[in-house]
Parts: structure tokens; C-alpha cells; sequence
């Protein structure tokens, strides 16, 4: 029998009348993936519901972390604020300790001074006693034989008490032996004593020996470090000086760009060669290079002019002069280290500008005019 739309109508309106049969006629119709989908939806906005909780979880612990970390940076500026202000007391305290070892040693060298002198009365006094001692003992020995002698005369009624004597006599030779034998014990003590003063006195001596040596190198260290520093100013001043120097001109100092190209371009000869310039003729090296027209002052720059800084000069003048370039050794100071170094410079063929005095070849290059062309 055919389905009719009557029929089917009839059958909506019993589905509507009953939902037991609804919820038959879905089984029966739907797939159970489908009858499971409501489940699986509400599953699923549970499941974001928990990873938007653990989320916001975790952002709020990673919040925590980072203000930790702020707070640690923090604390650690202000610990090393605190080693900073720690370490600077701590200098005073060495200094201030150093001060108070000094005044020590003096005070120990008082107090040796001292006990020098208390002994040398002390064994006058002891050699003044010995002396004494011996007399007393010959003064004895008289009375003994004195007694001897007397008692020989009653030596038949006296014999009881000069045995008695005689065992008294026996016991002062043993206290004698006794004392004698305290004595060199004491004697061998004191000995003892001064040679472990004398040693501790050698010790403290070789400490501050050893502590006057690190003053030393480190008075000579800040010698040194100041004299850098001196000479790297006298320099600059001197490079920043160089066109009223030389009385015009073109140039510059160890490391600036305008100055690596020219003698890149200069050099480029050797560099094609393969040939390896050593530190001490390398002129990028040099502390100044200037140049009018086409003359080149190869320059090395010092506080002091001694004999390494004219054999520079004259060295790297060599090297340019090798790729044909007019090159002269200079060198200009405050003063001469030796007066043998003005002579080096002469016979190395170094010009020079110490202190007021210039060189017959410094003077001419500075009457050369600054319109000629730049060598090349």
C-alpha cells in the first residue's frame, strides 16, 4: 500500500502527540554519531571552558614570574650596590691596616731596642752575682777550713755533731748540684726564647721586605699607567695640532678611514706581491702620517723621544719609500730620553721637533706650499 501525504501528515501529528515515538523515530532515523553529537559538543565547550581557565591560570603565573624576576633584578642592582659600597670599606680597612702594620713594626723594633739593652744589663748583673757567688764560696771554704781546724781540737767530743756537719755539707753540695743543674736548664730555655724571637723578628722582617717590594710594584705600575695615559693625550694633541704643526697640509692618525685608504692605495704594490710588512715597518702603524704635495713625514708621537720611537720612524719611512713614495722619518716630543737619541736621529735620517728645537728638514718641509698636489 502506498505512503500518502495524508499519511504522513497523520504521522507528524502523532510524533507531536507523543514524544516517546519522536525520540524512536530519531533513533531509527539518525545515525548514532549523529544522536551523539549533543554529547560531543557539550564535551567540547567543557574542554574549552578548561583550557581557557588553565590559560588564564597560566597567565596569571607567568605575570607572578616576571614581577619575581623584576623583584630578583632588583635585588640584584642592589647587592652589587652594597659589594660596591663593601669593597670600597674594605680598601679603607686595608690601607688603614697597612698604616697600623707600619706603626707595629716600629714599635717592635722600639721593644727589640729595648730588650737589647735590658739584656745586656741583665747578663751584667748576672756576671756582677757569679762574681759575687765565687766570693762567697771562697769566703766558705775559709770558714770550713777555719771550723776544720777548730773542731780537730774537740774532735773526740764534737764527733756526733761533726758527722751531722758533714751530712749538712752533703745535702749543700747536692742543693749546689741541684741549682747548678736549674741553672743551665734556665740558661738553655733563655737560649731558646731568643732564637725563636730572633727567628719571628727574621719572619716579620722578610714580610714587610716582601710587602715594601708590592708597594713598590704597584707605586711603579701607577707610574707606568700614568705615563700612558700622559703620552696617548700628548698625541691626540699633537695629531689634533698637525696642520699648525707642519704649517698646512693633509693627514691624520693611526686609524682614521681617509688616512687606511691613502696607504692602502700607497701600499697596494706590496699587498699585489704577497710581501707581509712586519709590525715595526708597517706604517698604518704610525702614529701620525702628513703630507704637502709630495713629501710624506712618516711621524712617531712620544712624551720622551728615545731610540725605538726614531727606529719606527725611520723603519716605516722605508717601507713607503720602497713603493716610491717621498717619505721622511719624524719624530716629534716633549724632550730627548738621552742625548745620545738627537744623535741616532741624525745618523738615522730622522726629522724632529723636540721640545723648541726643530730640525733643518722639519723647518723646509713646513716652507713647502700646501697648494701643490697631494702625492700619489
Amino acid at each position: 500500500m502506498a505512503f500518502t501525504v495524508q499519511d504522513f501528515e497523520d504521522l507528524v501529528r502523532l510524533l507531536e502527540e507523543k514524544p516517546e515515538w519522536r525520540e524512536r523515530m530519531r533513533q531509527l532515523i539518525l545515525t548514532r554519531e549523529l544522536l551523539q553529537l549533543p554529547d560531543l559538543v557539550r564535551q567540547l565547550i567543557e574542554s574549552v571552558q578548561r583550557l581557557s581557565e588553565e590559560f588564564a591560570a597560566y597567565r596569571q603565573l607567568t605575570d607572578q614570574r616576571f614581577a619575581e624576576l623584576a623583584e630578583a633584578q632588583q635585588r640584584t642592582e642592589q647587592r652589587l650596590q652594597q659589594l660596591s659600597e663593601e669593597f670600597a670599606a674594605y680598601r679603607q680597612l686595608t690601607d688603614q691596616r697597612f698604616a697600623e702594620l707600619a706603626e707595629a713594626q716600629q714599635r717592635t723594633e722600639q721593644r727589640l731596642q729595648q730588650l737589647s739593652e735590658e739584656f745586656a744589663a741583665y747578663r751584667q748583673l748576672t756576671d756582677q752575682r757569679f762574681a759575687e757567688l765565687a766570693e762567697a764560696q771562697q769566703r766558705t771554704e775559709q770558714r770550713l777550713q777555719q771550723l776544720s781546724e777548730e773542731f780537730a781540737a774537740y774532735r773526740q767530743l764534737t764527733d756526733q755533731r761533726f758527722a751531722e756537719l758533714a751530712e749538712a755539707q752533703q745535702r749543700t753540695e747536692q742543693r749546689l748540684q741541684q741549682l747548678s743543674e736549674e741553672f743551665a736548664a734556665y740558661r738553655q730555655l733563655t737560649d731558646q726564647r731568643f732564637a725563636e724571637t730572633n727567628q719571628q723578628i727574621a719572619e716579620l722582617v722578610t714580610a714587610v721586605r716582601d710587602l715594601v717590594r708590592r708597594l713598590e710594584r704597584l707605586e711603579d705600575w701607577q707610574r707606568g699607567e700614568s705615563g700612558r695615559r700622559d703620552g696617548e693625550r700628548y698625541e691626540q694633541q699633537v695629531i689634533a695640532r698637525a696642520p699648525a704643526l707642519f704649517y698646512g697640509g693633509s693627514g691624520g692618525g693611526m686609524g682614521e678611514p681617509h688616512l687606511r685608504e691613502q696607504l692602502g692605495r700607497w701600499l697596494a704594490s706590496l699587498y699585489r706581491q704577497g710581501i707581509e710588512i712586519d709590525e715595526h715597518d708597517d706604517p698604518l702603524l704610525a702614529d701620525l702620517i702628513w703630507w704637502k704635495g709630495d713629501r710624506v713625514m712618516v711621524t712617531e708621537v712620544s712624551l720622551k723621544v728615545d731610540a725605538q720611537d726614531v727606529r719606527r720612524a725611520a723603519a716605516r719611512a722605508r717601507t713607503l719609500r720602497q713603493v716610491g713614495i717621498n717619505a721622511t722619518p719624524t719624530v716629534i716630543g716633549r724632550e730627548w730620553a738621552t742625548p745620545d737619541t738627537q744623535a741616532l736621529a741624525q745618523q738615522e735620517g730622522v726629522e724632529w721637533m723636540v721640545g723648541s728645537g726643530l730640525s733643518q728638514g722639519f723647518l723646509e718641509f713646513r716652507q713647502i706650499s700646501d697648494g701643490q698636489e697631494e702625492a700619489e
